[in-house]
């Protein structure tokens, strides 16, 4: 198939398990993807947490002349797909265009993370005054630079445990109303109308609109690539197959039956930055 659009979760995906940033050469192939298609990521991090962690190294790493095709073409869903943004290049920022709101008819959103705050204490915290829709909570070691990376996996599946378990009980469909995703460094809980599903949607309906780009009723000429569809993973509505073409360099959820691994020509799998990366350059051959 031949890819009008891509779309990347971006921790463990664009970057390598437990980097922060993304490296010189995803960078550079990046830059070159998004002078063939537009690019979208789709991230559970805040519009300022992307800008601080993604597009500032990027634009660093970026050659001067490249910048402004790079931009014209670079999308953004934030909070999990809850706000979507696109470049503009007068104004020189993200400019939102999407954006969904909290189901308050399941819970007041204060409420709840008022009742998580108190029930996750011992792992981590809620992290206050920063996402716009979603509530997102953090481990303990979310400051620490020398982090072992699998401590915070741990602490982070123990919030994640807590969550579920919280919204069970306010309801046992609770799922209708909201999504609770465990991206491995963090858990957050959005709207059910805006994970990284329904951004594949969005972005499809954007660039139909104002790119005058034709995709099929499920998308699936739109690339989508993540690394954690496990059942309560972050990417799991992401990768699950209802729109776009899925691929994961993580973990590999055989429930899912649309999700492929990536393979080196060998049949060897290539995970995180290794595969996104093999997939851009097979992308760029083509």
């Amino acid at each position: 198939m031949q890819f009008k659009a891509a779309m990347f979760d971006f921790d463990g995906t664009i970057t390598e398990r437990g980097a922060y940033s993304p490296s010189k050469k995803m960078a550079f192939a990046l830059c070159d993807l998004a002078k063939k298609i537009p690019i979208a990521f789709c991230t559970g991090r805040q519009l300022e947490s992307f800008e601080k962690r993604g597009l500032t190294t990027l634009l660093q790493i970026i050659k001067p002349k490249d910048r402004e095709s790079f931009l014209k073409n670079l999308f953004l869903f934030a909070e999990n797909g809850a706000i979507g943004y696109a470049f503009d290049l007068k104004k020189n920022k993200f400019k939102p265009f999407h954006k969904v709101g909290w189901p308050n008819h399941f819970i007041n959103k204060e409420k709840l993370k008022k009742i998580l705050s108190d029930a996750i204490k011992e792992y981590g915290e809620v992290y206050e005054n920063a996402h716009r829709i979603v509530i997102v909570m953090r481990t303990n070691l979310h400051d620490y630079e020398d982090r072992n990376i699998d401590d915070v996996y741990k602490l982070s599946d123990k919030i994640f445990a807590i969550t579920v378990k919280i919204l069970k009980k306010i309801n046992k469909n609770y799922e209708k109303f909201v999504h609770a995703g465990n991206s491995g460094i963090g858990v957050l809980v959005c709207p059910a109308n805006g994970d990284k599903d329904a951004a594949i949607n969005c972005f499809a309906k954007f660039l139909r609109e104002k790119r005058k780009i034709e995709f099929g009723k499920n998308a699936r000429e739109i690339l989508v690539m993540g690394d954690s569809p496990q059942t309560g993973g972050n990417d799991y509505y992401f990768l699950s197959g209802k729109y776009g073409t899925p691929f994961t360099v993580g973990y590999l959820n055989k429930k899912l039956k649309l999700l492929k691994p990536v393979l080196d020509e060998n049949g060897k799998r290539l995970l995180n930055e290794n595969g996104t990366f093999f997939m851009i350059k097979s992308l760029l051959e083509d």
